[in-house]
């Protein structure tokens, strides 16, 4: 069996809010691996189609299905049901990977399940026409399911990116589907993490495979660059900082070809090292950096293997204050051994240190991670919904009412306007950013609204 025309789709109609602007840039990838060997492609992506009937009615013989995250599974599986039977339907993405047996069970018209990365496993499958003896696939075979040997981790590459004229939607900073007045893309330039926090499971796959940090050119960065139409680019890295030489190389280019974009990535507070990186890439266009503090605890801290204790983010800070960009920090609420109170000291330390944004992010449990052991070996927290992680003294309940706190506590009046200011004077995203922001007050509150009434609906 040979295919002609594929239909890749993203099939979360809803998505967590502050990425629901996010190209589903995996998908894209995979399509991007086998589009020379085909006659049609189309992504479509369930979070702006507005004629999903109509698209899959259109004749392809392969569907290509990325089921990535725990959360609307139902209505996944829905649409997953409600592609044509006497089509070829392929599912993959790391929720598919952790969960084969149930994806298969639900949606009886799945042929085939890619395990792990897709790119070279996809692409010797169409090659092939059968999923036998393909590395990472899971197939029905006569009534029985057929688990192929693992594929090997591959480096990532420096020619294969997404083909970005194929989209049918223009991706544009939102909330709560709320346009915020600029186009919005994202771009992997490395794969990986050589440091070694135990929550994180960067350096796994979800099969349990090590994964290397591997990074791209960076001449091949700036080409893929120079195909973005978009004006504020997310680097997507696991860790863009590894390599602070590389790192450096890239805003070289950038500077020299006078690109016109705003530039967010992730970082380690360790880039404070280098104060004159920080001016380089501000002059680059770098606006936002996201970085990983998770506790205000040292204890928690030296649990998690950070490298870094409560000091250090201090005086990383110190530094950080002066580069003129904005800074986010992501916090971990829920942590093993960290009481209510210790919990809420995320508020005064994110303000002693002068961090402009924060990200209270519950605990997950990640499988291949040095935490799941912990979590696994203790009598007293377990796994709940969403593979979040809870404890006989904090149940879901708890910790979302603890996470409101934090960021009620931290976003009041004062911060949010010193976060406007700041994103004035250092011109980021614009000023068309505040008065779509302003307008779309009402939407937004109407529409989070509704999306709370929903969540408890399918909770209950």
């Amino acid at each position: 069996m040979h295919f002609k025309n594929v239909v890749a789709i993203y099939p979360y109609y809803y998505e967590v809010p502050v990425y629901e602007f996010f190209p589903p840039l995996g998908l894209e990838y995979v399509v991007a691996a086998v589009e020379d060997l085909l006659e049609d492609v189309c992504v479509v992506d369930l979070r702006y189609e507005e004629d999903f009937e109509g698209v899959v009615g259109g004749g392809a013989d392969l569907f290509c299905v990325s089921v990535n995250w725990p959360y609307e599974f139902d209505s996944v599986c829905e649409v997953i049901r409600s592609l044509p039977a006497e089509a070829t339907t392929v599912v993959g993405g790391k929720f598919a990977t952790e969960n084969v047996e149930e994806l298969f069970a639900r949606c009886p018209n799945v042929d085939v399940i890619v395990r792990g990365d897709g790119e070279e496993t996809l692409r010797e499958f169409v090659l092939a026409g059968s999923p036998a003896n393909v590395d990472g696939l899971s197939y029905r075979d006569d009534g029985r399911v057929v688990h192929n040997a693992n594929r090997r981790l591959a480096d990532v590459s420096d020619t294969l990116y997404p083909n970005r004229r194929r989209r049918r939607y223009q991706y544009k900073i939102s909330f709560q589907k709320v346009g915020l007045g600029y186009s919005f893309d994202s771009l992997v330039s490395s794969q990986g993490c050589p440091f070694n926090c135990k929550f994180c499971s960067f350096k796994m796959n979800p099969l349990g495979q090590e994964r290397d940090w591997s990074a791209r050119s960076p001449a091949s960065v700036l080409a893929e660059l120079k195909e973005i139409d978009a004006r504020v680019v997310a680097f997507v890295d696991d860790n863009f900082f590894a390599d602070i030489k590389r790192v450096e190389e890239i805003c070289d280019l950038i500077i020299e070809a006078k690109l016109n974009k705003f530039f967010l990535a992730n970082a380690r507070i360790s880039v404070a090292d280098r104060p004159d990186i920080l001016k380089k890439m501000y002059r680059a266009g770098f606006r936002l950096l996201m970085i990983g503090l998770e506790s205000a605890q040292d204890k928690s801290l030296k649990q998690l293997n950070k490298g870094f204790k409560t000091a250090d983010v201090r005086k990383a800070f110190a530094v950080l204050r002066e580069s003129n960009m904005l800074t986010n920090g992501y916090f971990i609420v829920g942590l093993m051994g960290e009481t209510e109170e210790e919990m809420l000291q995320i508020v005064p330390f994110a303000r002693e240190i002068g961090i402009d944004l924060i990200s209270p992010n519950r605990l997950r449990y990640e499988k291949y991670s040095g935490l799941a052991r912990l979590v696994d070996e203790s009598d007293d927290y377990y796994v709940g919904e969403g593979n979040r992680v809870f404890s006989k003294w904090y149940g879901p309940k708890d910790i979302n009412r603890i996470v409101k706190r934090i960021s009620s506590g931290f976003f009041d009046g004062r911060q949010i306007w010193a976060v406007a200011r700041k994103g004035l004077r250092i011109g980021f995203p614009g000023w068309k950013f505040y008065p779509h922001l302003v307008f779309g007050l009402p939407r937004i509150i109407s529409r989070a609204k509704r999306r709370r009434k929903r969540l408890r609906a399918q909770a209950a």
